[in-house]
């Protein structure tokens, strides 16, 4: 009997490779979902009758996923790469991020012809609206403003940390326009911004973006830049594509938000162009490494604000991950293609 298991945020849904129908129409399929998904996928159990939902306790998911086609969430830690080694039946792997950084390149993941779908585009909105949240903090020296609240009303005024500047007519570069990136573009064309992008794909015109170049064109777009922001995977192609270099083309007095992942990032250099006022204020929700040491420079430069990865989250988010969920699992049951293939040897 085949399984699909999914395992909360341990664990991953297993998706059968795009378009390729089930062998045996009725064959039972059970599906192992995350603590608490159950009874929001329900009602698949009623529509489908060949689809039986399974929601082990931890402890028990090396124990079930020999069964298993399948596993929703992603798969973290050290049992990684024993999941896949005893998932011998696994087709399909869904991710509940939209970084599959900690399992794809897996040699057992790599070597296997698992199908691996990931929550790309879906966390777009929440990240975006973070990213924002970021950058007008400094933009209207909110972070200054906040801290002087007890020592009254015009304190800070007189001798403000950060200047306070509009967004409208300033430039924007974003670094990876997909589902986070095409979001930030909507944003920053409702502010008034001019929209750079790049980004590895050909990306359709669009009326919010001016130009997408290639990452090879990355050093000539960044001294165009007032705002550069950081919404690229995290792969080995684009691990450390933030460094010296990349700092010292940025203007001088840009603003540098990052909510991809902190290893895009070479963070000395980081710390150093902050240090050095090339730029002018930082707004990160992923550091490398994280967590930050209680000791580290960044917590003390007032122009420098660092969240702890939690731009993905929103009274949204779980709901669009649920309707993903719901969708792929008929799909993988009735053999049709999944929505958010990982293309696995790009990295996203």
């Amino acid at each position: 009997m085949k399984v699909l298991c999914g395992l909360g945020m341990l664990v991953g849904l297993a998706v059968l490779g795009a378009g390729q129908p089930m062998a045996h129409a009725q064959t039972t399929i059970k599906v192992m979902v995350p603590t608490g998904v159950k009874e929001e996928l329900a009602d698949l159990e009623a529509r489908l009758p060949n689809l039986e939902l399974i929601e082990p306790e931890p402890e028990r998911i090396l124990e079930v996923v020999p069964e298993c086609d399948a596993i929703i969430g992603l798969i973290y830690g050290r049992n990684a790469r024993e999941i896949l080694r005893r998932g011998k039946n696994l087709r399909w792997i869904h991710s509940t991020s939209a970084g599959v950084e900690n399992i794809v390149h897996l040699p057992e993941m790599q070597n296997s012809d698992i199908v691996l779908t990931n929550a790309k585009i879906i966390q777009g909105p929440e990240i975006a609206d973070h990213a924002f949240a970021l950058l007008l903090t400094h933009t209207r020296n909110l972070k200054q403003f906040n801290e002087a609240m007890s020592d009254g009303w015009m304190q800070g005024l007189d001798n403000p940390r950060l200047p306070i500047i509009e967004l409208r007519g300033k430039t924007m570069l974003i670094i990876g326009l997909g589902g986070i990136g095409t979001q930030l573009a909507q944003r920053a064309a409702a502010f008034g911004m001019r929209v750079l992008a790049v980004d590895p794909k050909d990306i359709p015109l669009r009326r919010d973006v001016e130009y997408v170049g290639k990452p090879d064109e990355l050093n000539d777009l960044l001294p165009e830049a007032d705002v550069v922001v950081s919404s690229v995977p995290h792969t080995p192609a684009s691990e450390g594509m933030i460094g010296e270099e990349q700092f010292d083309l940025m203007k001088d007095g840009v603003y540098f938000i990052n909510v991809s992942r902190g290893k895009i990032v070479q963070t000395d250099a980081l710390v150093a162009a902050l240090q050095s006022g090339k730029v002018r204020a930082a707004g990160l929700d992923v550091i490398d490494p994280e967590p930050l040491p209680s000791e580290h420079p960044l917590w003390e430069m007032g122009n420098v604000i660092i969240t702890p990865h939690i731009a993905f989250s929103s009274d949204q988010a779980w709901g669009r991950q649920v309707k993903l969920m719901q969708a792929n699992i008929e799909r993988f049951v009735t053999g049709q293609p999944l929505l958010h293939v990982v293309n696995q040897a790009a990295g996203f």
